[in-house]
């Protein structure tokens, strides 16, 4: 089947286009990945995943995890991930690696190449939401470098077996699906 990369900045509509990708089917699996149900989230996160939730099909069940292989290989259905930065946020403060460059790196990379892998071998669609690493405000803070970096190279990653790969620019969509990848 197909793996499809939906890349954007905040609020860009990356989100909804991902969801209206696989709304034909009746049945997906939505995978969440923002901050574990204990863990605090201020209200204007809480407001924007309570909308995503209502806009979301009645036969569509959401997991909450940030095992992304575990999530895929356990489904029967479409996925739609939403999303890979906050996958990315969230791995890099369960491992306590925002200071460990290489560590961060190492695991980072392994993992992204795991999920690369389960994506591929799906016989069903996947859709994996990203923030467009491109357009991150540059800093001179060494997490967010950190972040923007490892988020660079797995969307490349992740972009190199995707069979679609769209970029959702201000509600506008650009399908680069046919575009050649670059080598890393």
């Amino acid at each position: 089947m197909t793996t499809t990369l939906v890349l954007g900045g905040t609020r860009s509509g990356k989100s909804r286009h991902a969801e209206d990708l696989l709304r034909r089917h009746e049945r997906v699996t939505y995978v969440a990945t923002r901050p574990d149900p204990g863990e605090d989230v201020d209200p204007e996160l809480s407001s924007r995943i309570r909308m995503h939730q209502e806009r979301r099909p009645a036969g569509w069940r959401t997991e909450e995890t940030r095992d992304l292989t575990r999530a895929l290989l356990g489904s029967r259905n479409p996925v739609l991930i939403d999303c890979v930065g906050a996958w990315l946020r969230g791995q890099l403060d369960d491992h306590d690696l925002w200071e460990d460059p290489a560590g961060a790196k190492a695991l980072i990379d392994g993992l992204a190449d795991e999920l690369a892998v389960a994506a591929q071998a799906l016989p069903f669609e996947v859709v994996l939401v990203s923030e467009d690493a491109s357009g991150l405000t540059w800093s001179d803070e060494p997490r967010d470098r950190l972040f923007a970096h490892l988020l660079a190279d797995v969307n490349c990653r992740l972009s190199a077996v995707a069979t679609g790969v769209h970029v959702v620019l201000a509600g506008r969509v650009l399908d680069l699906s046919s575009a050649p990848v670059v080598g890393r």
